[in-house]
């Protein structure tokens, strides 16, 4: 053979199934065309693709990229700050899926290259073993492409397993923390109340002193007032964890006759007087706002 007709032997021997369409590509590159081209199986299924051809180490990258990605985005997220972090991340995330697609073709060549590159002499010599050898190393596995869909399935649902364990009670916490919230909101105009009360009577108020209803929400089951503290009371659709349990909003005047509030299980100012109603917070301090912790 000469050396062209060794090379296109070695290349049908090496690439296996849809040879017709891999060697007109490697012979345009052995003719010096452009590496850049478009390759849709590798666009589309981009790890079982390298796999399937048995390009080991490319799959292998890509089915972690993900991962990888995703540390080396903190990263970047820590040092550049969250805006250019987050745009150089995405970047990363996503170049792959464009990069390889392109140079597809010029990557398999390559690793053909390199599997008729590390034949032995003696294996080289004998145009048998030769193409029994590149037919073994080379051509195509179904097998790995198996094995890999079901490591991937096995890895992916792990990996989703342990981010749920932490999402699902994250979203919880955020779910009371919002309801708590809201029967803050609703003891706003009940404290405009008291406060009112008490600059025209000199003394707090309890709840049948009050002219106006007092309110209830979603979350809320109800909001009372005794001595002047506003007790908020959650239940109606409130989550479990915080159906039953309330929060004290206790007034307290200071020697400058100035009204102030403590809420939960905050303190109250340092002198400040109180009316002697319900304080603190059964509502335990990770759902309560900063201002109403007794941390």
């Amino acid at each position: 053979m000469t050396p062209a007709e060794q090379r296109r032997a070695d290349y049908v021997a090496a690439i296996g199934p849809n040879t017709g369409y891999y060697l007109k590509h490697f012979e345009d590159l052995d003719a010096g065309e452009s590496r850049v081209g478009w390759h849709w199986p590798a666009f589309f299924v981009t790890t079982f693709w390298f796999i399937y051809r048995k390009m080991w180490l490319p799959g292998l990258l890509n089915f972690f990229w993900p991962v990888i990605s995703f540390v080396i985005g903190a990263i970047l997220v820590a040092v550049l700050g969250v805006p250019a972090g987050l745009v150089v991340y995405l970047l990363l995330l996503l170049a792959p899926s464009i990069l390889l697609p392109m140079f597809a073709n010029a990557i398999y060549r390559h690793h053909v290259h390199r599997r008729i590159a590390d034949l032995r002499p003696d294996i080289a010599a004998s145009a048998e073993r030769r193409m029994a050898r590149l037919e073994r190393d080379g051509g195509t596995s179904a097998g790995a492409v198996a094995g890999a869909v079901a490591g991937g399935v096995f890895v992916y649902v792990f990996i989703l397993g342990i981010l749920a364990a932490i999402a699902i009670p994250a979203y919880q916490d955020y779910t009371i923390r919002a309801q708590v919230t809201e029967g803050l909101n609703l003891a706003t105009s009940v404290k405009a109340q008291v406060m009112e009360y008490r600059r025209q009577h000199g003394q707090w108020p309890d709840q049948a002193d009050l002219a106006d209803p007092l309110p209830q929400g979603k979350y809320v089951e109800s909001v009372a007032v005794a001595a002047g503290s506003v007790v908020i009371r959650y239940g109606n659709q409130a989550n479990e964890k915080l159906a039953t349990l309330q929060i004290a909003l206790a007034p307290a005047l200071t020697a400058d006759g100035e009204i102030v509030w403590a809420c939960g299980n905050a303190p109250l100012a340092p002198g400040a007087g109180t009316g002697g109603g319900p304080t603190g917070s059964s509502v335990p301090n990770k759902y309560l706002p900063a201002r109403c912790r007794g941390e």
